[in-house]
């Protein structure tokens, strides 16, 4: 349809109220290139404050918007006195006769149906805006459509101006609608002939389809399960276009909820842990390159989950020309397998150090026994006032200190056999105070905060002892700048609500040992894995990553129980808890360390094959009046008694020896003679000693290096322990 020229180029403000942007941009741009002035409204509301401010000489609205529709916008317009003078037209989609009536009721000027013609819109605005100003008033009258009755406020040269286009848009459908079917009816003629020809053919591609999708459907369904038996995540990658398709494992390995929208080969990589991202990507340009297959083991870290490890493959798909257009493959979850490794690997090293330190106990045990013998008797005999006397002293301490040493070793492997005792938890604490104050450093105030009453605890004090130093020890070094270290001691009950909160103990009295630093803290993840064997988080070459895993195993074979408590930032405490003893018990044992020992005029029979030890065995108790008589070995050692049975009274017996073991030979002299008394010693690991069957029968056993004075005071104490009534005197 043309224009008239009468009606173009007639410059004119125009107010457009959409709420689509697209529509509202498509309808500016035409409106300015037909050199309109042209402002725009994104609602109802918006587009009644506009017409307010500037008064435009007609407003385009649409009518379905929110806040306010276009009708209720055309009628607060036809509303205001200022502005019922400004030409309406309503663009709508609608095309029920109740829509022309509610354009009526609202005193709109047109309407103008989309999808419209550009040049008919054109031409409406122009016909209004040529056409002079709007009736100012209008007459009423009443309409009854459908049962019910509208009251019109419009005079008639709106309503005739209504009709018309709604007219003109009926006619101008309606001839499209007839130009449609003379060419469908063409169209049909020539379908039916098509249909005729190819339902035949179709009904046999359908079934041939059906064969194919039923084909596919089971190898989908057997691939599904195989990947989902095997933990195997599928993944495509687009290298053009960078577009990652996932299926739900891969989602599910990568701790992204399935379906996310991903970014390419970036979300993939995001996921990566970052120590592995070099070496993959690496991996992947070989792979694109042609210079080898992506074959690789990495890790990820999920979004909210634990770490895991994957095993990932791919192929790379090329065009005619050999450029990589495309990769697929598969991830697989191998964490299951990668932690079984990990245990396997941590028991390799347990079982190494158990060796090693069950190898080195007896010969080592052995050593000290000599050393912290002969020094003890030094030390028995020089005055306390004597010069030599502080050199003799350093030495014991010296040797004792090598003892626990020995000790904790053979705890962190759990095969030591613990003395265990009823001992003051205080005067242990306090034996170790001048060993912590130079562990770690003047830099560190050092704080001890005892109970009042005293604590006893049944337990190995050398091992306590070796428990508090090696705290100590990684005290220090979490406190670098310096800081605070304090050991406080208390008895606390464990109830079921304390376990259940907890998550450990065991209901009883116990002894509770703080062990706190000031220093750098630990996150959750290096609280889980501080007591694992060989973890350290210092570096290479200042740490072994044992202490604290010989303080587990030591705690742990006393029956106790071990938490800590540590930020970041905040510092550190370990709470030890142990078994409590009886005040009493360890007042006697006190008591007896520190009385002089007693010695005696028995006979005994002396059985050890290795000779320092030996030597030094004879010279304590020749020392304190006793007859010793001799042996090297197991056989040695029954023949000696049977020459002697009517004079030996205890039999002091090494456990391994050679051609009789301890246990064998004693059993030997039993058969033959009744229960001898007996004390076993041994510097063995429990292990070894578990094999004779002696720690299962609760046998008499002292434990290598020994303290002359604890020797003198348990083989008196034997000695003197009454024959129970039916067995030979001097069982």
């Amino acid at each position: 349809m043309d224009i008239p020229a009468t009606l173009l180029k007639r410059p004119g403000r125009l107010l457009i109220v959409e709420d689509s942007a697209t529509q509202a941009e498509l309808l500016e741009g035409l409106l300015l290139q037909h050199g309109y002035q042209v402002q725009v409204a994104r609602n109802g509301r918006e587009g009644l404050e506009k017409t307010r401010e500037l008064l435009p000489e007609l407003v385009l609205s649409d009518i379905m918007m929110p806040e306010m529709t276009g009708f209720e916008l055309c009628n607060a317009i036809k509303s205001d006195k200022r502005l019922k003078r400004i030409p309406v037209i309503l663009l709508t989609s609608l095309d029920d006769p109740k829509d022309l009536i509610r354009g009526l009721e609202c005193r709109a000027d047109n309407f103008i149906t989309k999808p419209y013609r550009e040049q008919d819109l054109l031409l409406r605005i122009e016909t209004i805006l040529a056409g002079g100003e709007p009736s100012a008033g209008g007459e009423q009258g009443v309409i009854t459509y459908a049962g019910r009755q509208y009251r019109i406020d419009a005079d008639r040269q709106q309503i005739i101006t209504l009709l018309l286009s709604t007219y003109e848009t009926a006619v101008q459908k309606n001839n499209e609608l007839l130009s449609i079917q003379s060419q469908l009816g063409d169209l049909n003629e020539q379908l039916e002939e098509r249909v005729a020809q190819r339902t035949e053919s179709l009904q046999q591609e359908v079934q041939e389809r059906k064969r194919a999708e039923e084909t596919l459907s089971e190898v989908t369904r057997r691939l599904q399960l195989a990947t989902a038996s095997a933990h195997l995540g599928i993944w495509d990658w687009d290298i053009d276009r960078d577009g990652m398709i996932w299926d739900d494992k891969m989602y599910e390995l990568y701790g992204i909820p399935p379906g996310t929208q991903l970014s390419g080969i970036e979300s993939w990589e995001q996921r990566l842990h970052p120590d592995d991202l070099p070496m993959v990507q690496a991996a992947l340009e070989a792979a694109l390159h042609g210079e080898g297959e992506y074959a690789i083991e990495h890790r990820v870290l999920p979004i909210g989950g634990p770490l895991r490890h994957i095993k990932a493959n791919g192929i790379v798909i090329r065009d005619e020309t050999g450029r990589a257009v495309r990769m697929t493959g598969l991830n697989q979850d191998i964490s299951a397998q990668k932690n079984l490794e990990e245990q396997l690997r941590q028991a390799q090293k347990m079982e190494a150090i158990g060796q090693f330190a069950g190898g080195i106990a007896h010969d080592f045990n052995n050593i000290l026994t000599a050393i912290l013998g002969f020094s003890s008797l030094l030390q028995m005999k020089i005055p306390e006032h004597d010069p030599l006397r502080f050199n003799v002293d350093q030495v014991v301490v010296a040797a004792e200190r090598a003892a626990g040493l020995t000790q904790s070793l053979l705890a962190f492997s759990r095969k030591q056999v613990l003395n265990l005792r009823p001992v003051s938890l205080n005067e242990v604490i306090k034996k170790v105070d001048k060993f912590v104050g130079r562990i770690i450093g003047e830099d560190i105030k050092l704080q001890f905060i005892f109970k009042e009453e005293d604590i006893v605890v049944n337990a190995d004090s050398g091992q306590i002892e070796q428990v508090l130093l090696n705290l100590a020890t990684n005290a220090r070094d979490a406190m670098p700048q310096g800081g605070v270290f304090s050991i406080v001691t208390e008895t606390v009950q464990i109830d079921q609500e304390y376990i259940d909160f907890y998550g450990f103990g065991a209901l009883g009295y116990f002894a509770r040992i703080a062990v706190s630093d000031s220093g750098i803290g630990m996150d959750a993840e290096i609280r889980k894995r501080i007591f694992d064997p060989f973890f350290t988080t210092k570096e290479v070459g200042k740490g072994t990553g044992l202490g604290l895993s010989i303080v587990y195993g030591i705690v742990q074979q006393h029956k106790g129980f071990i938490n800590v408590y540590s930020e970041p930032g905040r510092g550190t405490t370990f709470s030890i808890y142990l078994p409590l003893g009886k005040a009493e018990q360890a007042v006697r044992a006190e008591q007896a360390e520190t009385q002089i020992p007693v010695g005696g005029t028995e006979t005994i029979l002396l059985a050890e094959d290795d000779a320092l030890v030996r030597d030094l065995s004879r010279t304590v108790l020749t020392d304190f009046g006793y007859t010793v008589l001799e042996a090297t070995n197991g056989e040695e050692a029954v023949r000696v008694f049977l020459e002697h049975r009517d004079q030996v009274r205890l039999l002091l017996f090494d456990i391994v020896m050679p051609k009789k073991n301890g246990k064998e030979a004693y059993e030997e002299i039993r058969r033959a003679a009744g229960n001898v008394k007996v004390i076993f010693l041994s510097g063995y690991p429990a292990e070894v000693i578990g094999s004779t069957g002696l720690l299962e029968q609760g046998a008499n056993l002292i434990m290598k290096p020994v303290h002359p004075q604890n020797l003198l005071r348990r083989i008196r104490e034997e000695l003197d322990r009454p024959a129970p009534a039916g067995q030979q005197a001097g069982e």
